[in-house]
């Protein structure tokens, strides 16, 4: 009788200890997507950032309106290649349902000032110079890094370094703006 209140004791551990190895790796099994990296379909982190003149705003601020977050910084070779292209997306889209919203990871305004004055620049830009919202929330792996949010938060595209003045990324980006915003 001791020996069958054993074996019985052994049994129900074992079942206990393995649903709970099984519940974890079920849920690992069924993730989508890495740990800690933006994916696609996720909604975007939220996060509020000052201006040059020290007004805050937020990113869910501008949901209704396609987003394009890019990070970069005026030391950056990429960078400087892409600016123009980000200049002329953002003339052509500003007054449309979208904003565009540059985050510099440089650690001071003055170098980000110097950067827009020599290539003629006047998209809206922001300094994150912690990085926490680059490297902390977006898990950004290097400049120029750029994420596509859907009127519904949703992050759709993330690319690195891409020509946005080529009539394809415009379309899909146009294509973008004319979803309805599904709040």
């Amino acid at each position: 009788m001791a020996l069958m209140r054993e074996r019985a004791k052994a049994i129900l551990f074992f079942l206990f200890v393995g649903s709970i190895a099984g519940y974890f790796v079920y849920g690992e099994i069924t993730r989508v997507g890495k740990p800690g990296v933006i994916n696609i379909g996720q909604i975007s982190p939220d996060f509020t950032i000052k201006d040059q003149n020290g007004h805050p705003i937020k990113l869910s601020d501008y949901r209704g309106k396609v987003v394009f977050l890019n990070f970069w910084a005026t030391w950056c070779g990429p960078c400087v290649e892409e600016a123009p292209d980000v200049e002329k997306l953002n003339n052509r889209l500003k007054d449309r349902k979208f904003q565009m919203l540059t985050v510099a990871i440089d650690t001071d305004w003055k170098p980000v000032n110097e950067f827009y004055v020599k290539h003629n620049l006047s998209v809206p830009v922001f300094l994150d110079p912690g990085q926490q919202v680059a490297r902390g929330l977006y898990k950004i792996t290097g400049v120029p890094e750029t994420f596509l949010i859907d009127p519904n938060g949703h992050v759709v595209k993330h690319t690195f370094g891409e020509h946005w003045a080529d009539p394809r990324v415009v379309s899909y980006i146009e294509s973008l703006i004319q979803q309805e915003a599904k709040l």
